[in-house]
Parts: structure tokens; sequence; C-alpha cells
């Protein structure tokens, strides 16, 4: 009986003993998944940013190289003169391998790999940028490849993009250009396509058609227009800064006196508003695009426009020249406009004294070619027009080098972005509030 007893004893001993064993075991095995795991956290908390700046850096850097023009010193270049530039012959000048319209759709049938090849950036990169994204309206109608290499220079997927394919364009561009807008879900192409007549009402018309479309998206800070045969001279990063140096002001060019009376057939705009004449090319904050499309005044001025010539050339500018009106960012001096800088484009046209154009005039615009480079170089404008791509490649090139190493070197922080020029501008100072 005693032997029972204390065998049973020695049982349950062993069996206790083994249950504390396996206790402990658990307790040390939790204990120890807890350290690892809280090494792991402290790990990632030390290590998580720098490995995402430097991902980011050395992706912006692999973006940049790839667009480096091969067998050229761009950055020379830029600081050529004219004579410099005109001893390049013609095949450097023609650098690169032409994309024929046709040839975007089977480039564009896989998105990634178009993203990748044609090296988009698909990240807004920096916060700042991300929370001032930018509306664009493109108005195209042929040579795909300037347009594309255009939408390429000024992506981020926190901008939006509306795109007017002209209806007169050829079957193949607008098949490619449908291909390329596929991919992005933040570009996209008007719902209504019109055949686009120089002096008339359809050349205003996609404008406000890009308007309403782009008003949908309430994020967006600027609206910017552009063609298809123009370029961006400053980065993401440097629109943004610019912009917000504006202090909602609004960049639209006005002249009166270089007005042409005949254009508005001896009429006059309703509610005694003063016409006035400017390019199509504006630079404006959602305020201005909100009361272009939903004010009375301006529908009314919209409909009076219809009934003149290049109404195009007037109906922005009078907006921004009739303080009386009440919009914000718009100028408080329209008498003095003829003199103030014009930020939203670099045009250089024939009567221009001070100017110089190393390319050729087409109805007395330049056509910007390399040897304009040292000009564009330096220029305080946002974007220049205009480029025949098909007779000058190189500049186009480097112009695309430059903007893609500038977004590097922003990015990284070794390029400082100075707003001061843009924040004591005229039309800054004197704007309507």
């Amino acid at each position: 009986m005693r032997q029972k007893l204390q065998l049973l004893r020695l049982q349950h001993n062993t069996v206790f003993s083994r249950s504390i064993c396996w206790t402990i075991t658990l307790i040390c095995y939790l204990a120890t998944a807890i350290y690892v795991i809280h090494l792991r956290s402290l790990q990632h908390t030390v290590t998580a940013v720098p490995t995402s700046k430097l991902l980011l850096t050395n992706y912006v850097a692999s973006i940049a190289s790839a667009m480096k023009v091969n067998g050229i010193a761009c950055k020379d270049l830029f600081s050529s003169s004219h004579n410099v530039v005109n001893k390049l012959n013609a095949s450097q000048r023609h650098i690169g391998t032409p994309i024929t319209d046709i040839e975007y759709v089977d480039l564009a049938s896989k998105c990634s790999r178009f993203q990748k090849t044609r090296g988009y950036i698909m990240l807004s990169l920096t916060e700042e940028e991300e929370e001032f994204p930018l509306a664009y309206s493109l108005l195209v109608y042929k040579d795909l490849e300037m347009v594309e290499r255009l939408l390429r220079a000024i992506y981020r997927p926190q901008n939006y993009y509306c795109v007017h394919v002209d209806q007169k364009s050829t079957v193949e561009f607008y098949s490619g250009m449908s291909a390329i807008v596929s991919c992005f879900p933040n570009v996209f192409l008007t719902s209504v396509r019109i055949s686009v007549r120089w002096g008339t009402f359809s050349v205003l018309e996609p404008e406000l058609l890009c308007m309403k479309e782009l008003w949908r998206y309430p994020k967006w800070k600027y609206f910017i227009n552009l063609t298809g045969q123009e370029f961006a001279l400053k980065t993401n990063f440097e629109l943004v800064r610019i912009l917000k140096a504006f202090n909602g002001a609004i960049d639209v060019s006005t002249w009166r006196k270089r007005i042409n009376f005949d254009r508005w057939n001896n009429t006059t705009p309703p509610f005694g508003i003063k016409p006035m004449k400017g390019p199509v090319h504006i630079v404006v904050h959602r305020e201005f695009v909100n009361y272009v499309l939903n004010n009375s005044t301006a529908a009314a001025l919209l409909k009076w426009t219809k009934s003149t010539k290049v109404p195009d050339e007037t109906f922005f500018a009078t907006l921004n020249a009739n303080p009386q009106l009440g919009i914000k960012g718009t100028y408080l001096e329209p008498e003095m406009t003829v003199n103030r800088p014009y930020i939203a484009r670099c045009k250089i046209r024939k009567w221009m004294a001070n100017e110089t154009c190393a390319g050729r005039y087409v109805r007395g615009v330049c056509i910007l070619s390399t040897g304009d480079l040292p000009r564009l170089g330096k220029a305080r404008e946002m974007f220049a027009n205009k480029f025949f791509l098909n007779e000058d490649r190189l500049v186009i090139g480097c112009l695309e080098e430059k903007l893609f190493n500038d977004t590097r070197d922003e990015f990284i922080g070794t390029k400082y972005v100075d707003t001061s020029y843009y924040s004591q501008l005229d039309f800054v100072k004197n704007q309507v509030t």
C-alpha cells in the first residue's frame, strides 16, 4: 500500500514538474516572441523613413538617368551661344527614333510596362505636391509623340488632365491618344470632340469643356491650359511653389494698346464691362473657374464673345481686366498690363524687340529650336510655345533632361526653389482680394 502511495506521489510530482516546465517554456517562448516583435518594430521605426527616402531617391534618379540625351552635353548647350549650337549637324538635332502615332497603341497596350519604359513619375514625391494638385487641359491635334512627352513631363498621380482631341485629327492619332489615356486614372478624354478653327468660338469651346469636366474633381487648386506643341520649363514642385507665391493671384495677360477693335464688330460687352485682348494661355485658380462656369455675368459676357472674332483672345482677358466684377485674384491695374511679365508662357513673337529666335517664325511666332536653349534654360516662365518635333528633336530632349534632373535635385535637396521674384510681381501685389 505504501509503495503504491509513493508511486502515485512520484507520478504526481513528475506530472507537476513537467507542467511547470511546459509553463516556463511557454512563457519563455512568448517572452522571446514578444521581444523579437519588439526588436522588429524598433528596426521598422528606425529604418522605414530612410529606406523609403532612399528608394524614392533611387527611383527619381533612375528616371532622370533614363532621360539623358546620349552623346550630347545638354548642359553645355544651355550656356552656349547661337553660333555654337548652329554647328550641330542635322543628325544631332534629330537624335532619337521617332514614334509614330499608331505605334503608341501597342506601346500602351500594357500600362505598367508603358509607364515604366516611358519614364513616368508615378508618385507624388513630396507631401507639399500631393496637397497642392493641379488641373490641366491639353488641346491636341497632331504629333502624338510630342503630346506624350509633354504629358510625361507634367504627369503626377495627384494632378488631373483633360485631353481634347480635335475632331479633324487622324484615326491613328486618336487611337494612340486613347491608348495612352487608358493607362492613367487621372487622365481622360473630353466627352465631346470639336472641330477647332482659328478665329472662331471653337478655339475657346474645348477650354470651357475641360473646365466643366475637371470641375467634378474638388481637390485641385489651379487650372493650366496647354496645347500639344508646348513644353514644360518648370518641374511640378517648382510650379507648386510658384503658384503658392502668387498668393491667390491669377496669370492672365491682357493688352489694351494692341487691341483690334474691329474684332468686336462695333458692339460692346454687357453690364458696362470694358473689353480686353490677351492670349488664351492662362493660369487660374478654382474660384476663377467657378466664376466662368457658374456666374451669370460670365455667361452674358460669353454670349457676347460668341458674336465677335477671335473670342478666345477676349473672354479670359476681359474677365481679368475688370476688377469691378470682384473676381478674386484678378488684376487691379488693367491699363498697365502691357508691360507686366507673363509667367504662363514663354512665346517669342516677331515684333518683340528684346527677344531673338534661333529657329524660324511661322505666322509671327518663333518655332523654338536647340539654339534657344540658353533663353529657355533661365526662363522664369512656366511653359514654352512652340515646338516642331519633326524639325528639332534635340531641344525637347535637352529640356527633358534638365527637367528630370531638376526634379531629382529638388527631391534630394541639392536644388533650392527661390520664389521671391514671383511673390513680388505687380499682378500678385495688385490683385482683387
